[in-house]
């Protein structure tokens, strides 16, 4: 009855954020890409320190993102907007879709958390959505490594889901992860990095709201935590590592939980596959 009065009440408030925020398209992230594959055109330093660390102008990714998007500069820019948003929307929908297929109440708690976030993920055309689902649907495939790389170059935390690998004892996978990031990483190197932007402004993170004293302390506790856990082979290592994921930016917001998701589906396949093995499954 508490789970169902629970799940009522995340239904609810999910509906009344998205009516809140459904008409608020801003695209703001996808001015902060667009700018910055324009800077690359007419060789302008691609990152400009003198920026507000909260503008959307600010671009704090790798090189190679902005390289993307120098072709769809050539394009009409709503085009691009909507297009995007496009193309987020469908691992959004994966995501969402992964989670309900769990039938589980806490598969469909954090569904209904998560749902608005998504929504204004799009809206925004932050690649969040992207990131959450290579890591989710591709940590536990061959090709993990390569999708922990990706992202890990774009916002360097995913690397922490690494320690799942540890608790597998798959040291090669780990090997490959932070090489390939290193790889992903190289083109920082030709460019001037005197203007990136390390003031990581206003969020959500212990670092803007308490000090930057209390986001180490935090990032480090988590971080140590996923590791004993790692170490230690727990089943809960795909939680506390999605949790460290979340702290250790120090520039965070709240729909950096959407970094639950990769925990969640892939502990629960970690689980399937430990039945299988067990002989529990037919």
């Amino acid at each position: 009855m508490t789970q169902r009065l629970v799940i009522g009440l995340l239904f609810a408030t999910m509906i009344v954020r998205i009516w809140l925020i459904a008409g608020d398209w801003t695209f703001g992230d996808i001015n902060a890409y667009w700018l910055a594959a324009e800077r690359l055109k007419t060789d302008e330093p691609l990152y400009l320190g003198s920026l507000d660390p909260d503008s959307y102008r600010v671009f704090r990714y790798a090189p190679w993102f902005a390289w993307l998007w120098v072709p769809l500069t050539y394009l009409p820019l709503p085009l691009v907007q909507w297009s995007w948003a496009f193309i987020l929307a469908i691992p959004s929908g994966a995501i969402l879709v992964g989670l309900a297929r769990l039938a589980r109440p806490a598969a469909w708690a954090l569904a209904f958390l998560i749902t608005p976030w998504l929504l204004s993920l799009v809206q925004v055309g932050n690649i969040q959505p992207l990131v959450v689902a290579a890591l989710a649907f591709g940590i536990s495939r061959r090709s993990g490594p390569v999708w922990i790389a990706i992202t890990a170059s774009l916002k360097f935390v995913p690397l922490g889901f690494t320690l799942v690998y540890l608790a597998r004892r798959e040291w090669r996978r780990i090997g490959w992860s932070v090489a390939l990031t290193a790889v992903f990483l190289i083109p920082f190197a030709f460019y001037d990095l005197a203007g990136y932007q390390t003031d990581p402004g206003r969020s959500l993170s212990f670092y803007y709201y308490v000090s930057p004293a209390a986001w180490v302390l935090t990032a480090v506790a988590s971080s140590a935590l996923a590791l004993v856990l790692a170490w230690r082979r727990s089943p809960y290592v795909w939680v506390a590592a999605a949790v460290a994921v979340g702290l250790v930016s120090p520039r965070s917001h709240e729909t950096y939980a959407t970094y639950l998701v990769v925990g969640l589906l892939n502990g629960n396949l970690d689980l399937i596959r430990k039945r299988g093995a067990a002989g529990d499954l037919p």
